[in-house]
């Protein structure tokens, strides 16, 4: 058993790495399609590599630059004389790289932390969706009028959301309801498209949650100076993608005061 997940993690590996010949990747494919638990670990790789491509790049400090080049020119033959220097000079270049290499790390937990937590987000905005759909309706307020909406919220979050008539584009207003994410009320607006429902989550601005997909529904998130807003729906992500732009045109601006 032990082998085979070793030989199962290098295959992945590979695979991600495209160093698979055709023949294996198609193979490493059909497994995927059929074995939900090595199809998990192969979205957490994936999700950890994007964690560890959004690090941000830091070059070496001059000073630990200066000092490494000095040790192995101390260690190249010809300095003897320099011998008894080498050593204070090593471990200064050591402590200095510790600390860079602290540093780094620190960078990497950060990111890391930080991508869990817009995951978390993401699947408690999911989840809403999916408890919706088990419940008698989606949504507290059925209305097709943005008109009666939009003051539905405004009573009971300290901030409300544009409610944006999208009727002519083929997402007709259904209703709306509050979601708790976190531990915090946040305002969910409902549309339909055809038998499809899409929820539209609204979060404070300046947050970010990867479009996705999470138990087979696509997530797809947008922000604007008032919120950050997450749609998630059984459609296709062309059509979220079409929703999104829809409903970023029909939204004004806000006014400045």
């Amino acid at each position: 058993m032990i082998a085979s997940i070793k030989d199962n993690d290098e295959q992945m590996n590979a695979y991600c790495d495209g160093e698979l010949d055709p023949t294996s990747a198609i193979e490493f494919e059909r497994r995927l399609a059929d074995d939900e638990s090595l199809k998990a670990q192969y979205n957490r790789l994936l999700s950890l590599r994007r964690a560890v491509r959004s690090l941000p790049q830091y070059d070496m400090p001059p000073g630990l630059r200066a000092r490494i080049q000095s040790t192995l020119d101390a260690d190249s033959p010809g300095h003897a004389a320099a011998r008894p220097r080498q050593r204070g000079w090593s471990f200064q270049a050591l402590a200095a790289a510790a600390v860079f290499g602290a540093v780094i790390s620190s960078s990497v937990l950060l990111t890391i932390e930080r991508y869990d937590l817009r995951e978390d987000v993401a699947r408690q905005v999911v989840a809403g969706h999916i408890r919706s759909q088990l419940a008698p309706q989606p949504f507290d307020v059925a209305s097709s009028d943005r008109h009666t909406v939009k003051p539905w919220f405004t009573s009971r979050l300290p901030m409300s959301p544009q409610v944006v008539d999208l009727a002519p584009q083929g997402f007709v207003l259904m209703g709306g309801r509050v979601d708790v994410v976190g531990h915090d009320p946040v305002a969910t607006i409902v549309y339909k498209h055809a038998a499809h429902m899409v929820s539209l989550t609204t979060l404070p601005p300046g947050q970010s949650v990867s479009d996705q997909a999470i138990a087979g529904y696509n997530v797809r998130s947008w922000s604007d100076a008032q919120f950050t807003y997450i749609a998630v729906s059984d459609l296709p992500s062309a059509d979220l993608a079409i929703f999104e732009r829809a409903f970023s045109a029909g939204s004004p601006v806000p006014e400045v005061k």
